[in-house]
């Protein structure tokens, strides 16, 4: 497999050839599905108007090639987008692979642009491979596949020592004549990536104060929901990362004016973390301590508790030619008592059945045995209908299934972006 990566923001020439798109076969017929990713540069509509000297084909069985789009966070708060080639029918076996890496600065256009052409170069070394035409300023790039590579921490003098940044603030207010509302919520991070270390931290905080006039009444509902995290992972080996967490926060619906959390982390990938944009399988482990000061006395008659917990989690993703699926299974524990504990397990999974029809599933469900902080007072049925306080409950659950079909034409050539 040849891996060739464009790292930076490209401007590139117009990859599109004159005339309309060709739908008489001679074409290379492509089949391509991708995620969007955090900058949103998953943009087929685009990929399909400026490249339009292939056929794009809607189902996988009627292609010559199938593209998977995946993508990652990177150390300067952008995206390494994966482009994986798999060659169908008589290129069966051609497979390569492509990496485009965008900015944390980069603005949606100047992601796409990049992803547009580094998904034309791979596709017009395929169209060479079946003999058909390519745009004549793409041809000697298709031709001597690109050999760059990612410019590694050790080879670059960086000011910031690779620390991204990021500050948001935003607030919004409406009314009428029996209700008003007001929220205002802000947020900071703050990251570091290397090969080696990936250290994080994160901070977001909303404040609301709804009122709503009764018939002979008037409700108030103020609450605060506030949290700040900090994470330190070391990358131990190609399966094995070692980590320290911390949270602080504070929340009206859990009865808590001030929680605390800190202690180590174990996590093992089955497969190498290299391969992760397209499956994932891992297995991770902590253990801690958790402060808790209430705002009301709890139903166990406690207004302030620390309590030793520990939990695990089982998680599998995968995007293959058939479809994709993710799922997971956490449980934690406090350590004090064990009959206080949770088991979550849920998942997704699109699966495709038969030529244009896809099977659709997810589901979650949680055994719920660990609320300490539920208050021991009765609570009012304004509360209960504002939400503002949890009730006690055992389990939550849901669950989603359809099926999507699609017939008609095999092309997905034209766009019309009107309207």
């Amino acid at each position: 497999m040849v891996l060739a990566t464009i790292t930076g923001s490209i401007a590139p020439s117009p990859l599109s050839a004159q005339g309309p798109p060709n739908t008489n076969g001679g074409a290379l017929r492509v089949f391509l599905e991708c995620s969007g990713g955090r900058g949103g540069g998953c943009r087929q509509e685009e990929f399909r108007t400026e490249i339009d000297w292939v056929n794009w084909m809607r189902d996988r069985q009627d292609a010559q090639l199938h593209v998977i789009i995946t993508s990652l966070g990177t150390g300067s708060g952008g995206q390494l987008y994966t482009f994986d080639f798999i060659g169908l029918e008589d290129i069966e076996g051609n497979d390569d692979q492509l990496t485009y890496s965008s900015l944390g600065t980069d603005v949606q256009d100047e992601t796409v642009r990049g992803m547009t052409r580094v998904l034309g170069i791979g596709l017009a070394r395929y169209s060479l491979l079946v003999g058909a035409a390519v745009p004549v300023d793409l041809v000697s790039i298709a031709s001597d596949p690109l050999q760059e590579r990612l410019v590694t921490a050790e080879e670059v003098e960086d000011p910031w020592d690779f620390w991204v940044f990021g500050v948001d603030f935003n607030t919004n207010m409406s009314g009428e004549t029996s209700r008003t509302n007001r929220n205002f919520r802000g947020g900071l991070d703050a990251s570091r990536t290397t090969p080696t270390w990936k250290l994080d931290f994160d901070a977001n905080g909303n404040w609301r104060r709804n009122t709503i006039q009764l018939t002979d009444s008037t409700i108030t509902d103020s609450r605060k929901d506030w949290n700040a995290s900090v994470s330190a992972v070391y990358a131990l080996a190609d399966h094995w990362s070692l980590g320290l967490s911390g949270r602080i926060s504070a929340a009206t619906q859990t009865n808590q004016d001030l929680s605390v959390s800190a202690g180590p982390r174990l996590e093992y990938s089955f497969w190498p973390y290299a391969e992760s944009p397209r499956r994932s399988l891992r297995l991770r482990y902590e253990t801690g301590l958790r402060y808790f000061d209430y705002e009301e006395l709890t139903w166990l008659d406690q207004t302030e508790e620390t309590r030793p917990v520990h939990s695990a989690e089982l998680s599998i993703n995968q995007r293959q030619p058939w479809g994709r699926v993710s799922a997971n299974a956490e449980a934690s524990q406090y350590l004090h008592d064990l009959s206080k504990y949770r088991v979550t397990s849920g998942g997704s999974i699109s699966y495709r059945l038969v030529r244009g029809l896809n099977l659709n599933l997810n589901g979650r469900v949680s055994w719920i045995r660990d609320q300490l902080f539920l208050p021991k007072k009765d609570i009012t049925d304004e509360e209960i209908l504002l939400q503002r306080r949890r009730l006690q409950s055992n389990f939550d659950w849901r669950f989603g299934v359809g099926f999507s079909f699609q017939f008609g034409s095999i092309y997905n050539n034209v766009v019309n972006n009107r309207f």
